[in-house]
């Protein structure tokens, strides 16, 4: 996997980034939002309200995506309609989460990525010094302000899975993508990352977001435009799939794609049954992200998702172990602050 590490004010970081990635960026463009995907009164109203939105909301991360921009030597327009993807059309993605307290490790916080086979060359690792914020380390796509899974210098880490929803805030929303890395880069803790989601506009994408921090907590958001729902870890376990659980958030569920649906349904009632056995351990941390099962697998071979990337996240020990391709077929590296890449042996 591809890695870069950035400092400075948001246009400095988002220039380096671009120009570490920038045959990647290009390339994420042409597969994301082609030339002609969008008609251009759509594609020209969607952008000039999301540009507004972040200026209000998040406007250094609008800097951020003028320096990938330069840096990458691409359009900006273009940049900021592969950042803003979900809201031009919506593109489905799945992913899941699931939370253990170990004994050894305290919570340890897994993510899968099920995308495209081929989204798999577009994560990249970043380690982040801003001038605001805090310091994290994490995997997004490049060329975005987005974050896929990361964990801050305090601790908290996220990780999230798209909630197809029916409802949207225009007006005032964030691209959902871009928000989540906003939601690691500013709050202390679990506390701190609630309060902020609920009181950031969201645009049009649901998500589960999934927050734990040094502390033991743990939690999971289900965010839509105008739903916020929270499950709180318990003594040993909590979960999501991209389903929603809180009544508060069900009634924007999308249901029309029934073979999505049963898939979600499906990892959560598998993770009910891998998560059951007590003590837990990394161990089986790690076995649980490889696990294959009928009729739904937690590591996902397709022929819609594909599990392209895993990440596991301890927070009391600012680190992540990340297994760049499926996890049944890769080892998991460890990645810290300042500190180079080492291969993980099969469990630890």
């Amino acid at each position: 996997m591809r890695k870069v590490v950035l400092s400075g004010t948001p246009y400095e970081t988002g220039r380096q980034q671009g120009e570490a990635f920038a045959d990647l960026v290009a390339a994420a463009i042409q597969m994301v939002v082609p030339e002609g995907r969008y008609a251009d009164d759509h594609r020209a109203r969607v952008l000039a309200q999301v540009e507004r939105n972040m200026e209000r909301v998040f406007p250094e991360a609008l800097e951020e995506l003028h320096g990938i921009a330069d840096g990458a030597n691409v359009p900006y327009d273009d940049l900021l309609a592969y950042n803003s993807c979900q809201e031009l059309g919506r593109m489905q993605q799945g992913c899941t989460n699931f939370v253990l307290v170990t004994p050894e490790h305290g919570i340890v916080h897994y993510k899968s990525n099920d995308v495209s086979l081929e989204a798999l060359k577009f994560h990249v690792y970043l380690e982040a010094h801003p001038d605001s914020g805090h310091d994290f380390i994490g995997v997004t796509w490049a060329g975005t302000a987005w974050m896929n899974a990361g964990i801050n210098e305090s601790g908290l880490t996220y990780g999230g899975g798209s909630l197809p929803n029916s409802d949207s805030d225009w007006d005032h929303g964030l691209p959902a993508n871009v928000a989540l890395r906003y939601f690691l880069q500013y709050p202390d803790d679990v506390a701190g990352a609630l309060a902020l989601v609920e009181q950031t506009p969201i645009m049009s994408h649901g998500h589960n977001m999934v927050f734990t921090d040094p502390a033991g907590n743990g939690a999971v958001v289900e965010r839509t435009p105008t739903a916020m729902g929270i499950r709180r870890l318990d003594d040993h376990a909590i979960w999501a799939s991209n389903h929603c659980l809180v009544e508060d958030v069900k009634p924007m569920l999308r249901k029309d794609n029934e073979s999505f649906m049963a898939n979600s349904h499906g990892r959560y009632d598998l993770l009910e049954k891998l998560t059951a056995e007590q003590p837990h351990s990394l161990e089986q941390v790690i076995a649980i992200a490889r696990a294959h099962a009928e009729p739904t697998s937690m590591c996902q071979h397709g022929p819609d998702m594909h599990t392209v990337i895993g990440y596991v996240m301890i927070p009391a020990e600012r680190r992540m172990l990340i297994a760049y391709g499926r996890p049944c077929e890769n080892e998991f590296e460890e990645y810290t602050f300042a500190a180079e890449s080492a291969p993980v042996s099969s469990g630890v």
